[in-house]
């Protein structure tokens, strides 16, 4: 990971729910054994600027374009480099097909069909950039791997309980798809590692909740409101359990039944918590 986007990862304890900041110094004994996983934690949702209807995040830079149009100046320089974009991606894959980054909350029957779909779509471009990436031809690679190797534990739990005809025709369907997918589009469009990396990604960022976010439980939370902000919108910190929201125009007493969700692209927002419910329905959209 280069300089310029090493600080967008942390080390994290995945035993403990904890990052540790830059700063932080471990004592190391004879008993002391740690497990430690470096991820990326600081995540832009549309970073990569294929997403339609959202805008895209850049790193600033200065135009060297002055007195040209507006549409030839540049928004700025990408935010991860290759290298980053190689780790992201890794790490991206292992969430996803574990359950770290859960699929969003069907609202309906039709759309839990379409959930399912996209994850298969998913496994059709892991697969794909698979084989493009070792350089070996797409149907050793349909032979060699399985989609249940690249869709999540939970979906492929759900599958292995339905009748043997479904799971006949669900393989089926999938052996066409990323047929189709590699002789008609990779084929026929020049298709990149680095492209099918990007679609792979954006996807995901739609087909999960809460990517890119952190949700705490804080012991307490204050929302105070200080009228000379220098600007509007929310501020605020998380810190050893506890939360302090400064608004400018909410004023809000404190609450232990609330939630904070922090996000890059969207800042801090806050939120009574909701009745119990199962713990893959819970609706985080209204944050």
């Amino acid at each position: 990971i280069s300089p310029l986007c090493h600080n967008l990862f942390a080390l994290y304890n995945d035993a403990t729910d904890t990052w540790y900041s830059p700063s932080h110094e471990f004592n190391i004994t004879e008993d002391t054994g740690i497990k430690l996983h470096y991820r990326m934690r600081f995540y832009f949702k549309n970073w990569h600027g294929t997403t339609e209807g959202e805008s895209p995040v850049w790193r600033h830079c200065l135009s060297k374009l002055r007195g040209q149009s507006p549409q030839k100046t540049p928004e700025g320089t990408p935010l991860l480099d290759v290298g980053s974009l190689e780790y992201l991606y890794a790490q991206c894959q292992h969430d996803f097909q574990t359950g770290r980054a859960p699929l969003r909350t069907a609202q309906s029957e039709a759309e839990q069909h379409e959930i399912e779909n996209e994850c298969l779509g998913m496994a059709v471009l892991a697969i794909t950039h698979y084989a493009k990436n070792l350089d070996i031809p797409f149907s050793t690679a349909s032979r060699e791997m399985s989609y249940k190797r690249f869709i999540p534990e939970s979906l492929n739990s759900n599958i292995k309980q339905r009748n043997i005809l479904t799971r006949i025709r669900i393989s089926n369907v999938f052996k066409k798809f990323l047929a189709e997918f590699n002789t008609q589009t990779v084929g026929e469009s020049n298709i990149t590692c680095y492209d099918l990396k990007i679609k792979y990604l954006a996807t995901l960022e739609g087909l999960t909740s809460r990517m890119g976010s952190e949700l705490f439980n804080p012991i307490s939370l204050s929302i105070i409101q200080e009228k000379e902000l220098s600007s509007g919108g929310y501020y605020g910190y998380y810190n050893q359990g506890q939360v302090q929201i400064k608004c400018q125009s909410q004023n809000l007493e404190a609450s232990p039944d609330m939630q904070v969700l922090i996000t890059g692209t969207t800042g801090i927002s806050w939120r009574q918590k909701p009745a119990p419910v199962s713990k893959n329905a819970q609706d985080l959209s209204d944050l």
